[in-house]
C-alpha cells in the first residue's frame, strides 16, 4: 500500500522515543514531549517540506493510521498524517 497525501497533508513516520541511561536505551513512557519524524510523502500543496526531511511534531499532532498494510495496526503512533502548519521545525543530526 502506498500513502498519497492530498492538499497540504504530509505522511510522517514517527521515530520511536528512546531515553538513554548509560549504554542502555529504554523505551520512553507516554509523555507530552515533541517527537522526531521523517517525511515519507507530501501532498501537492506542501511548500516547505520534501520527502526525507527530518521534523519535530507535538506528541498529539496529526491523525494516527491504523493500517495492517503498513504494519501500523499495533503501533499506530508511528504513522501519522499531519497538516503542513502542524510541523514545529526541521532538524539535522549533528555529527
Amino acid at each position: 500500500m502506498r500513502i498519497i497525501p492530498v492538499g497540504d497533508s504530509i505522511y510522517l513516520e514517527v521515530l520511536p522515543m528512546r531515553e538513554e541511561q548509560g549504554l542502555i536505551k529504554l523505551p520512553e513512557v507516554h509523555s507530552e514531549r515533541t517527537r522526531k519524524a521523517v517525511v515519507r510523502a507530501i501532498g501537492d500543496e506542501v511548500k516547505k517540506y520534501k520527502v526525507g526531511d527530518k521534523v519535530l511534531i507535538s506528541y498529539f499532532t496529526g491523525t494516527h493510521l491504523h493500517l495492517f498494510e503498513l504494519n501500523a495496526y499495533d503501533k499506530p503512533d508511528l504513522h501519522r498524517i499531519v497538516r503542513e502548519d502542524a510541523i514545529l521545525a526541521k532538524y539535522e543530526d549533528e555529527g
